[in-house]
């Protein structure tokens, strides 16, 4: 009875750089800033907004008109602007596990179908927005009047930024780099934290 040592090699993870490592990424950092911190003002204006009016109508018994149909706009917006970032920062659901174990040409070949059906699927959803824009023009919400180009406005820019992110993870692809990236406010401090003893790993 012979005893083969079978080696497998473990799945390799393919890790985030620093969105400062490559030039392409320097060239739209700009972009991704505005793109970050718009969703965030939006999501911070959707969570105060709902606190502002219980409190104008509790206590000072004076319902602001329309902060409902404002809230729901700010979570609309929110998402829509939040996207770009997901994308570039690989945060959706991608199994990487699972593809990690597949030989490198297939790994390589799903890699560029897959940047190059989504860079295609949000060029579309880009072009759908500019049409959905030109039918309704003369539409607006109920209570605030908003216009509906507004709302379809967030959607252009956001699957615009993502197509260009798609389109980016595209030539990475060709060039064998890392497609996603990391901001350096998320990155974790190099310095070693003062825990307690009872906390640090043995």
């Amino acid at each position: 009875m012979h005893n083969h040592n079978v080696l497998v090699e473990a799945p390799q993870i393919v890790a985030a750089v620093d969105s400062r490592t490559y030039a392409i990424d320097r060239a739209v950092e700009p972009l991704r800033w505005i793109f970050r911190w718009g969703s965030l003002v939006m999501l911070v204006a959707m969570v105060s907004l709902p606190f502002i009016q219980v409190v104008a109508r509790e206590i000072f018994g004076v319902p602001i008109i329309g902060v409902e149909e404002l809230a729901r706009f700010m979570l609309i917006c929110s998402v829509f602007l939040a996207v770009p970032y997901v994308v570039s920062a690989g945060a959706s659901i991608r199994m990487e596990e699972i593809l990690a174990m597949l030989p490198p040409r297939i790994i390589h070949g799903m890699k560029l179908a897959a940047a190059f059906i989504c860079t295609a699927t949000f060029a579309a959803m880009v072009a759908a927005s500019l049409i959905a824009i030109g039918t309704n023009l003369d539409n607006a919400t109920p209570t605030l009047g908003i216009p509906y180009w507004i709302f379809l406005g967030a959607a252009v820019l956001s699957f615009s930024m993502t197509t260009l992110e798609c389109a980016i993870q595209c030539f990475k692809v060709f060039q064998g780099k890392p497609l996603y990236i990391t901001f350096p406010q998320e990155q974790e401090p190099e310095e070693e934290l003062d825990l307690p003893e009872a906390m640090r790993p043995h």
